[in-house]
């Protein structure tokens, strides 16, 4: 996939496993390929297993009150995952009603991700 395609992911409104895989590849290796992914599970959750390349834990459950440790980011596309894409999807409303200009859901969550989790 060219850069051109790879960057045009960053502006879906959700995007699956191979395209998430893809994204946390290139951003390695491609300044271009910039964005923030966030885990809103709880901390267990995110303990217990989590995908390699996460950002931020910022669980749903004290969401409104932790949003503040990425308030600065808003202009940078936001990837939201949790366990099925549920609680990511509750994120990505929230973030859109507080300016958060680009945020995408993780479909199926972690459950359906088939890249490197640790």
């Amino acid at each position: 996939m060219d850069i051109k395609n790879t960057i045009s992911l960053l502006e879906k409104h959700e995007v699956n496993s191979e395209e998430l895989e893809h994204l946390l590849l290139e951003r390695e290796v491609n300044e271009e390929v910039n964005f923030l992914l966030i885990d809103v599970r709880e901390e267990d959750e995110y303990k217990e297993k989590r995908i390699k390349g996460v950002d931020y834990l910022i669980p749903l459950s004290n969401f409104k009150k932790n949003i503040s440790i990425i308030e600065d980011k808003k202009h940078i596309p936001i990837i939201t995952q949790c366990r099925i894409g549920a609680r990511s999807a509750t994120a990505q409303n929230h973030m859109h009603l507080w300016g958060f200009k680009t945020v995408i859901n993780l479909s199926g969550g972690i459950t359906y991700y088939k890249g490197e989790v640790i």
